[in-house]
């Protein structure tokens, strides 16, 4: 969701923005993101008292709402009812991750559009910056939903990249660090 990113996409390929798909990772980081700050503002706000239920709580709201049982339901409940904000915050993400993991239709915009404005209406202003964010990303959430693509692979073959880099202590030039980059990871055949 790099805006150099998209900028350069949209001048070296012809209809980038039918082909640029921002991948599930990067909506629900930045959604993460948000109720990880709103949870740390509010708790600063919040009397002494109330603080203690609400206290060690910041990866209890990464859980989703399918996977929090016993112990964990029960210290989120507590938190919830101390923080709102983030609760309301959190209920966001959680519909976020719903609409996501629904296939791809005609009702998909739609459904997006709304949960941009109910994110919105909610008051809470790091959800309302997010919210205009997913709002000019739009196309690339459809996209990566219409064509269930990501580009977990290529973040994975940048970072092995980044390592052989590292582990190198560095190159002469940039042809030696090219050659060497295909031959780790270019699927080259060396049977003679």
């Amino acid at each position: 969701m790099n805006p150099a990113y998209i900028s350069a996409a949209r001048v070296h390929l012809p209809n980038a923005v039918e082909k640029i798909a921002f991948d599930h990772f990067h909506v629900a980081k930045m959604l993460c993101a948000v109720v990880d700050k709103t949870r740390q503002s509010e708790m600063k706000t919040i009397p002494l008292q109330a603080r203690k239920s609400a206290h060690r709580s910041r990866y209890l709201w990464l859980y989703g709402r399918n996977k929090r049982h016993g112990r964990i339901a029960e210290r989120l409940e507590a938190a919830q009812m101390v923080l709102p904000d983030t609760s309301r915050c959190w209920a966001m993400k959680e519909l976020a991750r719903e609409l996501w993991s629904r296939r791809y239709d005609e009702q998909s915009r739609r459904l997006w559009l709304e949960w941009i404005a109910m994110a919105k209406d909610v008051g809470v202003p790091l959800l309302s910056s997010a919210a205009r964010t997913l709002r000019k990303r739009l196309y690339g959430i459809l996209n990566a939903m219409k064509y269930r693509v990501s580009n977990g692979n290529a973040e994975s073959l940048n970072s092995k990249i980044r390592l052989l880099r590292i582990k190198s202590r560095g190159y002469r030039n940039k042809e030696r660090f090219k050659v060497a980059v295909m031959f780790h990871y270019g699927r080259l055949n060396m049977d003679f």
